[in-house]
């Protein structure tokens, strides 16, 4: 079971905001992960460039990217710029399209990062036999993770490809309908005490390693808050506890 820890890209969100999660992998964190808050724009620009200011800040973390696929970015300039940014972190570049993500569009990006020539003709878009490049670091392409019920795309590897779950501490475990997936990984939500703060979770967590054996457990402290500082200090008690659960 490895630790990542996923900070919220929402308005106001700057370098301070940067620098606590790259400081995550001098914690012990083994993965990073940028999401983008409600109500903000999912242009292609903000997490982006946010993910890659992670990539250059860390060199041994995966970069992850949570947001809905830019619905004014076309999938082939996203399949361009996912590659790009999968590049200058050496291939550590993991994707988690949010749910409702266009199947269309999630499937060119796909069929691009094959490096075939290919054609499309779809509901929104169409174009004639082309190249897309450059193409990811990781083959076949960057890790996959979706929502229950999101449905991966036909073209996905299934050995990249992996169920993402929203769980809470009080509950028995991930939802049954999480197909068995080989590969999961748990988004914990993070509250500065109580029954969803950092310790609650690394109580719970033994037990779920055992009956579900999670890949990853993704921790988001205070997701909504503004507060930098409980952030950064639920991210810390976080990962002192989890150093100490693998010692």
């Amino acid at each position: 079971m490895k630790f990542g820890v996923i900070g919220e890209w929402e308005a106001g969100a700057g370098p301070a905001r940067l620098e606590r999660l790259a400081e995550a992998e001098s914690q012990g964190y083994q993965a990073v992960w940028i999401a983008v808050g409600e109500g903000v724009p999912a242009t292609a620009g903000r997490t982006l460039f946010a993910a890659t200011g992670l990539a250059e800040r860390t060199s041994q973390v995966r970069i992850g990217l949570y947001a809905p696929l830019p619905g004014d970015l076309h999938p082939l300039r996203l399949a361009e710029d996912l590659a790009v940014l999968d590049l200058v972190s050496g291939g550590r570049l993991d994707w988690a399209p949010a749910r409702g993500a266009d199947p269309e569009a999630l499937d060119i990006v796909l069929r691009a990062w094959q490096g075939d020539r290919f054609s499309h003709e779809g509901a929104r878009y169409a174009f004639p036999e082309l190249t897309c490049w450059p193409l990811p670091d990781q083959r076949p392409h960057p890790r996959l993770w979706f929502e229950p019920g999101s449905g991966a795309p036909g073209a996905a590897d299934a050995q990249a490809t992996g169920a993402l779950i929203h769980a809470g501490p009080e509950a028995a475990g991930p939802p049954a309908d999480f197909q068995g997936a080989a590969r999961m990984a748990l988004i914990c939500p993070l509250a500065g005490a109580g029954s969803a703060g950092p310790e609650a979770w690394l109580e719970v967590l033994p037990e779920w390693q055992e009956r579900w054996a999670p890949e990853w457990v993704l921790v988001w402290p205070q997701s909504g808050s503004a507060d930098e500082a409980e952030q950064a200090e639920s991210q810390r008690r976080f990962a002192a506890g989890a150093a100490a659960l693998s010692a």
